[in-house]
């Protein structure tokens, strides 16, 4: 039984691992010398393999506690009416084929998230996403030494040094954000009573001095902003008299940095080596608002916006000047997709979790509770200049999938 245990927490380690995007992209650019920042994953046949393989498997093993599964499906109503919606946007899809296969992916890592929940407690959840981001930022080192031309890549608007990091992964931009993710785990395991904090503070130091040399000023910046929420959280413990000053304080302070950002604006975005149009993204928001406009309620079908030259999208290119695949906006994304009607039941969803969150939070006195709170937070920063909501074979699905559905079970183990 205990060798079963073992090679169940071993498939989700590898599993959890392979959703980060680690490994298997960068190796096929590697080999086939094509990018996949330009050729989407969702399009390889042989990057599918893994991900179909995770997704078959979990459902055997849902099969067996399928029970404990329904009485959580039935608490977490809300995320499964999205991906409902996402299914049956197959209906008006502007590309039918397209969103048929994204959806059935975007099913399968909502399976894995809901069956990580349902089966680990949240200790047990934060243990082995150290394990899993642990070997991440390990094998971006390792790769680094043993391989470093492929591992850092020339990008002179970066950095003055004309080259950054991004490890085992496709992009600065995600090798930033994994290592965020994971100086995130790893800091709450390492602030716990665990056994293994002291190898978690080890791998921390390692985490962060990765975030530094992505040189991604977004990860910089989340990274930053979270580190400072860190103890605002944890006095969300103290009681409501200190919780109104606290508020009143960080209220104060937002404030005044809001005020110092707008009057300084040129100097800080061209501090972090950004013009006025933040890289262009206001540009092409401007143009994606123009199509959302067009068709606000259902949106264009799950997935069936972005093609490239072809479709709708094309406007977006042709307004813009840039060859984007995506709107670099988390909402955005979603509303192009799957309209008004996708993105208030996502919005619902986010803020339901989100104060669950805050109360298991004050009722946890350890460190494991700040981290679906931490997490969705971590979330929400990120879908201001990316998109990760709802996407197939995607880690940040997965883990908002098995915040929500943690936080909605009536029991809840530490």
């Amino acid at each position: 039984m205990k060798l079963l245990l073992g090679a169940e927490k071993i498939f989700t380690v590898i599993s959890l691992l392979t959703l980060t995007g680690a490994w298997f992209p960068r190796l096929y650019e590697i080999i086939s010398g094509e990018s996949l920042i330009v050729l989407t994953s969702e399009g390889v046949v042989a990057l599918q393999i893994p991900f179909y393989s995770i997704y078959i498997t979990t459902f055997a093993l849902i099969l067996l506690r399928w029970r404990k599964i329904i009485q959580a499906l039935v608490k977490g109503k809300l995320l499964l009416l999205l991906v409902a919606i996402a299914i049956v946007s197959i209906l008006w899809s502007d590309a039918p084929a397209i969103t048929l296969r994204r959806s059935l992916a975007v099913s399968g890592a909502t399976s894995f998230g809901i069956y990580f929940a349902t089966r680990y407690s949240h200790k047990e959840q934060l243990h082995l996403l150290a394990w899993t981001f642990g070997i991440a930022v390990l094998s971006s080192i390792l790769f680094t030494i043993a391989l470093p031309a492929y591992a850092i890549v020339p990008d002179p608007n970066s950095t003055a040094l004309g080259s950054v990091l991004q490890g085992v992964y496709i992009h600065k931009n995600v090798f930033g954000r994994m290592m965020t993710l994971s100086t995130i785990v790893l800091a709450i395991v390492a602030f716990s009573d665990s056994k293994s904090r002291y190898l978690a503070w080890i791998t921390l130091s390692l985490a962060v001095s990765q975030v530094l040399l992505s040189f991604s000023t977004s990860s910089w910046i989340i990274l930053a902003i979270v580190i400072a929420l860190f103890p605002l959280y944890r006095a969300l413990r103290w009681n409501f008299s200190w919780m109104l000053l606290l508020y009143i304080a960080v209220a104060l302070f937002c404030g005044g940095l809001a005020v110092l950002i707008t009057s300084n604006l040129d100097l800080v975005l061209n501090s972090l080596g950004k013009d006025l149009t933040l890289t262009g993204r206001t540009k092409v928001w401007s143009a994606v608002i123009d199509k959302i406009g067009e068709r606000p309620w259902l949106g264009y079908g799950y997935s069936a916006f972005w093609r490239g030259n072809e479709g709708a999208s094309a406007y977006v290119r042709l307004a813009s000047g840039w060859k984007v695949a995506f709107s670099h906006n988390g909402l955005l994304d979603l509303w192009l997709d799957l309209g008004l009607i996708g993105v208030s039941v996502y919005l619902i969803g986010f803020f339901k979790a989100y104060t669950q969150a805050i109360t298991w939070m004050r009722w946890s006195k350890t460190s494991y509770g700040l981290w679906h709170l931490i997490l969705l937070t971590f979330i929400f920063l990120t879908n201001f200049s990316e998109s990760t909501i709802l996407k197939s074979n995607d880690i940040f699905w997965v883990l908002y999938t098995a915040t929500y559905f943690s936080l909605s079970q009536s029991s809840i183990d530490a």
